[in-house]
């Protein structure tokens, strides 16, 4: 799920403010987002979105963001992974190692006092290597991330509010197909501290990959609600609960989202 431009990470929010993921820093400021997604799943939406006993499996994310205003129109974004994947019977598989590192850059395109629009291209690199085990898979390919990223904020219901919309597409190499992705982000502040957070992650393959695994197009929708908490002006914390509600040929995903973001 979790890209650089993932919208749980695209918060820079200070206490006063709301902003979402089209904005640039500013020149000279930056931010750190360590996130962990911890998610597992023992169902799967079939070809005909109906829910299957599936191979059970665990995984956690762990992503270090960093993103760095070069100028008021450019930010440069860094953010390497390690990942962890259990798969259960009836053939156990496990990876623990670095997951894809992604290396890339926003760029703005228009802003006005309550809009802005701004263009995203990630590498993503991957770091399992030839580790031969089935639980990287998914995770062996290169990827480049395309992406247009759009924000308003504004009032609702006396309180400052956002919307965030991403649509990416989704260049992956070797077996895994291309996909188009569409991202959503409603953040409200609901006290001087608080924002409520609903987020939507959604996955069209574009077509079939190569088999054995990808041998069949895909797709899944993910709901994700959350809140964050202002520690201080630097500092958020965020907490959040994630999960696949609609799939077709795609895992019934389930897990925690836990992130704190640091702005300098």
């Amino acid at each position: 799920m979790c890209l650089v431009a993932c919208p749980v990470l695209c918060l820079a929010l200070a206490p006063s403010a709301a902003q979402a993921g089209a904005w640039t820093l500013g020149a000279g400021e930056g931010q750190i987002i360590l996130q962990t997604t911890a998610a597992s799943a023992n169902q799967e939406f079939g070809p005909s979105s109906d829910l299957l006993s599936s191979r059970p499996y665990e995984k956690v994310e762990v992503d270090l963001v960093f993103e760095y205003g070069a100028t008021d129109w450019l930010t440069l974004i860094a953010a390497p992974q390690f990942l962890a994947v259990h798969l259960g019977a009836p053939a156990p598989a496990s990876y623990a190692g670095p997951g894809y590192t992604s290396l890339g850059g926003r760029v703005r395109l228009y802003q006005s006092g309550a809009g802005a629009l701004s263009a995203q291209v990630v590498a993503r690199i991957p770091g399992t290597g030839s580790s031969q085990s089935a639980a990287a898979v998914g995770y062996e390919d290169a990827e480049l991330d395309l992406r247009l990223l759009a924000g308003v904020s504004f009032e609702m219901f006396g309180k400052p509010a956002y919307v965030d919309l991403q649509a990416a597409q989704r260049q992956r190499y070797g077996p895994p197909p291309d996909e188009f992705r569409l991202d959503a982000t409603l953040g409200v502040r609901v006290a001087e501290r608080w924002q409520l957070l609903v987020q939507s992650f959604n996955v069209i393959s574009e077509g079939a990959g190569e088999g054995p695994f990808f041998g069949v197009s895909y797709a899944y929708y993910k709901l994700q609600l959350g809140a964050a908490y202002d520690w201080s002006a630097a500092l958020t914390l965020q907490l959040a609960v994630v999960g696949t509600y609609f799939a077709r040929n795609a895992p019934q995903e389930n897990g925690l989202v836990l992130s704190a973001q640091y702005r300098f």
